[in-house]
């Protein structure tokens, strides 16, 4: 099989989505198959590196829109497209469909406001566009069973060729502190007190962290927060840190390649994310790591996090619900053991990224093997 792996995102950092697309390729040359990653820029070297070694050629998805025959030239040559990230009518989708006969494969990771929100004659007209432009498409993924849900009933496919795969973690990269042997392991909670908390977000207003950086300010308990991103909201944030009179405990790292042993360090996790979240990758690395997580009951965060088993949901855009939950595993050290063994138990059943990577290589195959 020659496969197409096209992504709408840069993979600027050795994070998870990049540790997925590089596992993916190493499933997919190991059984055979010819591999070729689309995508932007910038692009890390040690990303770039892992791919040479594994005889995967690395493409600017700009180049394939330069000259719309030429990109759909290029994509001809592959038996299956994964499509990552891109809206269903983007152009490079377009192009996709337009290289008959490799076989489309759609995967959302999109979270997202939700199509209660959209006007009718929005959702009429979307419905419509989709009936024309999604017939070339072989199957649709959704990264949580929320998503899943959601495509089968925007698209109205039939259910057979919708599925979930949920993203996957490194587990061995992502270790509770007692096993992270690189560093001096954190030690067990053992009496109250403030925690070090970590959070790692795109910093857009959907992700939530304004909700976190108040909670700080509500809590009874005077946590440290790490804030872990970059993006548009980063100054304001700052300053509501400032206004808040909290700015002394709140440091912000922006972005960073050594994520997992931040959450080794640290005494929780908080996603306080106020949209529909499609998985909550930052979430699953946090319980790989075995760390008590709070995060927001909302879209497929709660396939991920069972409430009071594996970690604690609290109401979207709520502070004074993550103030409340922070001074619990505050002062509760017993029941943040616990949340975090369960969390650690959790993400190697259902969230390993070897299993993820095998998954989307068999659909591709799948799919190919009925041209």
């Amino acid at each position: 099989m020659r496969l197409g792996i096209l992504m709408n995102l840069a993979p600027r950092k050795l994070g998870s989505f990049e540790g997925w697309i590089a596992a993916m390729c190493a499933h997919a040359r190991a059984t055979g198959h010819q591999v070729d990653v689309f995508g932007r820029a910038p692009a890390h070297a040690g990303f770039l590196a892992r791919l040479d070694q594994l005889g995967v050629g690395f493409s600017s998805v700009d180049s394939l829109l330069v000259s719309a025959y030429r990109g759909i030239r290029t994509l001809r040559r592959y038996d299956a497209l994964h499509l990552n990230m891109f809206a269903p009518r983007s152009r490079i989708a377009l192009m996709a469909y337009a290289a008959y006969p490799a076989r489309v494969m759609f995967v959302d990771h999109t979270s997202g406001l939700g199509a209660a929100r959209e006007l009718p004659v929005v959702a009429l007209l979307k419905r419509a566009a989709d009936s024309i432009t999604l017939v070339r498409v072989d199957g649709v993924a959704g990264v949580s069973e929320y998503v899943a849900e959601r495509l089968a009933r925007r698209f109205r496919f039939a259910r057979h060729k919708v599925r979930t795969i949920y993203n996957g973690v490194d587990l061995s990269r992502f270790v509770p502190a007692s096993e992270f042997f690189d560093l001096d392991p954190a030690p067990e909670p053992e009496k109250a007190g403030p925690l070090d908390v970590v959070t790692v977000a795109h910093l857009i207003p959907h992700k939530g962290v304004e909700h976190l950086v108040r909670a700080l300010g509500l809590a009874r308990v005077p946590h440290r927060l790490t804030v872990v991103g970059d993006g548009p909201q980063l100054g304001a944030l700052q300053a509501l840190a400032r206004d808040l009179g909290v700015a002394e405990r709140v440091t912000f790292t922006g972005l960073r390649d050594d994520v997992h042993a931040l959450l080794a360090r640290c005494d929780a996790f908080v996603h306080p994310a106020v949209w529909e979240e499609a998985f909550g990758l930052t979430i699953a690395e946090a319980m790989a790591a075995g760390r008590a997580v709070v995060a927001s009951r909302t879209g497929g965060i709660p396939e991920l996090v069972e409430d009071g088993v594996s970690g604690l949901l609290v109401p979207p855009g709520d502070p004074e619900g993550l103030a409340r939950a922070l001074d619990l595993l505050a002062n509760r050290p017993a029941l943040r053991r616990q949340l975090g063994s369960n969390a650690r138990a959790r993400a190697q059943q259902r969230f390993s990224l070897e299993q993820c990577a095998r998954e989307h290589v068999r659909w591709c195959e799948g799919a190919v093997a009925r041209m």
